[in-house]
């Protein structure tokens, strides 16, 4: 019995120690201003709230990202919202378990988004 509760216990703590905080920097190589990000499992299409805190991220700028353990699954699509008011624009089947550099591109003109990982 009391090897049970033991090991109940250290399931736990080593179930807790998994859940840590992703980050990963990104690089906005658009020609807009990011003022959003949200995530969603791949192909789901149930968004987060947004993750982009102020000030947006310039066209060349890049910013380090966190995702929150609690939302943290590995497959996502990411959504990118512009201060600019565009469409917002979608990147999907993103391994954000394996993720450490995201830079995006978009063209507006043709909804066509690009995007170059761990470079």
């Amino acid at each position: 019995m009391l090897r049970s509760i033991a090991v109940a216990i250290l399931s736990l703590f080593a179930g807790s120690a998994l859940a840590v905080d992703t980050t990963f920097l990104l690089i906005n190589s658009t020609a807009y201003p990011i003022s959003e990000m949200s995530i969603s499992q791949s192909e789901m299409g149930f968004w987060s709230a947004n993750l982009l805190r102020p000030p947006v991220i310039k066209a060349g700028e890049s910013r380090q990202i966190v995702i929150p353990a609690s939302q943290l699954v590995c497959q996502v699509d990411i959504k990118l919202g512009f201060a600019d008011g565009g469409a917002p624009a979608i990147w999907q089947y993103l391994n954000l378990c394996d993720l450490r550099r995201l830079k995006v591109f978009y063209d507006r003109a043709s909804g066509i988004t690009t995007a170059k990982y761990n470079e």
